[in-house]
């Protein structure tokens, strides 16, 4: 794959050493300042210059932000606003749908249960939703990493039936498409193995996936701000907004995106960097489920999908996801390297910005460590074209 002229890929060994050391790297700090805990002026600056753009250019009415490392906040922002009329502003504070950025608490989920042995990823998928008539066809695995064949068009399982959106449906839906592909051979993004994966999790747990999160992840991490989407009531919560020419019209999440797995979660750019020490500092996961988690599936187009279990593996070393509903974007980018994560919550589909793009220019132009070269383009599929 063409790349950056003077870009150099960081090896699977190294990378894998990374992770091994996900500790010491954050702790060290290296490239932040001196002493890895703060940074200066100029670094707040120039994170705040890019963010404050998004709001100037009219790519997002408003946007919150935090860096973080493995011990502490090093800053927040927020500025532009969460509800246009009447006027009311975004604060690091304010609530926002996370969308895809669920997708990491799912896979994260399903390594905890398997981490307490409660069950396999390599197992068959049919060991737990047995009632997918493809389930037994496919590995827990595969749905998390996208190999399932689990059909990529989100309406083919998050469709009403009778007006109904449940588990039920999920599953009656999907039993009416064929795989788009033979489980394994293929890479496709599919909100809908996702779908399935939170249902897993509720067959092991006895407990939905917002109430999962909540008690092994949200609690026990003191994300009091974070929770499944539609089940918080308060006034700090980001209205969502679509672009129609220079003005911003209203739009809201679904009752599917509040019902499943795949994009269900809401947080604030302070509550995710609680996450991001967890992972940084392995104390909820351990090092070891850590390294499968974001481990690439053995596959050969790996290096064109570089998709894990919920996140996408950078060559550069940088492990990150971006989240898109209607009227929110967001993006989780972790730093093994120097030991930084970086977070940016909007109210607004990054049609008119780039989610990934944004938080690796916040690192470089905030210099937290060694310049690090673009990030790869996105792939939704692997899938041969036909005709």
């Amino acid at each position: 794959m063409k790349r950056t002229a003077g870009t150099r890929d960081i090896s699977r060994r190294k990378f894998l050493s990374l992770l091994a050391g996900l500790t010491a790297a954050a702790v060290n700090g290296r490239g932040s300042s001196s002493d890895g805990e703060s940074l200066d002026r100029s670094q707040i600056e120039a994170a705040d210059h890019i963010v404050r753009r998004l709001v100037a250019t009219n790519a997002v009415p408003g946007v919150s932000y935090s860096i973080g490392n493995s011990r502490r906040i090093l800053t927040t922002g927020a500025f532009g606003l969460r509800v246009i009329s009447p006027h009311a502003p975004m604060t690091v504070q304010t609530r926002s749908a996370l969308g895809s950025l669920s997708k990491q608490f799912v896979s994260a989920a399903v390594f905890l249960l398997q981490q307490r042995g409660l069950l396999s990823v390599s197992a068959p998928l049919s060991d737990y939703v047995p009632e997918y008539i493809y389930a037994r066809e496919m590995t827990l695995y595969q749905a998390l990493t996208m190999r399932s064949g689990i059909p990529a068009q989100t309406e083919d399982c998050e469709a009403p039936i009778e007006a109904n959106i449940d588990d039920s449906t999920l599953i009656t839906n999907l039993n009416q498409h064929a795989l788009d592909f033979p489980p394994g051979r293929y890479f496709a993004y599919s909100n809908c193995a996702y779908d399935v994966a939170g249902l897993a999790i509720k067959r092991v747990s006895g407990m939905n996936f917002g109430q999962f999160v909540a008690k092994n992840f949200f609690g026990p991490l003191g994300m009091r701000s974070s929770g499944q989407l539609g089940s918080i009531k308060d006034d700090d919560f980001a209205q969502g907004y679509a672009p129609n020419g220079s003005r911003w019209e209203t739009e809201s999440f679904s009752r599917a995106d509040a019902a499943f797995a795949s994009g269900n979660l809401v947080s604030t750019s302070v509550d995710v960097q609680a996450w991001n020490r967890s992972l940084l500092n392995a104390t909820l996961l351990s090092r070891d489920t850590l390294r499968q988690m974001f481990a690439l599936p053995d596959a050969p187009d790996t290096k064109t999908s570089h998709y894990a279990g919920g996140w996408v593996i950078e060559p550069s070393g940088i492990i990150w996801h971006g989240g898109v509903l209607s009227g929110y974007g967001a993006v989780n980018m972790l730093f093994p390297m120097t030991g930084h994560a970086i977070t940016i919550l909007t109210n607004a589909a990054p049609e008119r910005w780039d989610s990934g793009g944004t938080a690796l220019a916040i690192y470089n132009a905030a210099r937290l460590g060694p310049r690090l070269p673009l990030l790869l383009p996105a792939v939704h599929s692997t899938v041969p074209k036909s005709g």
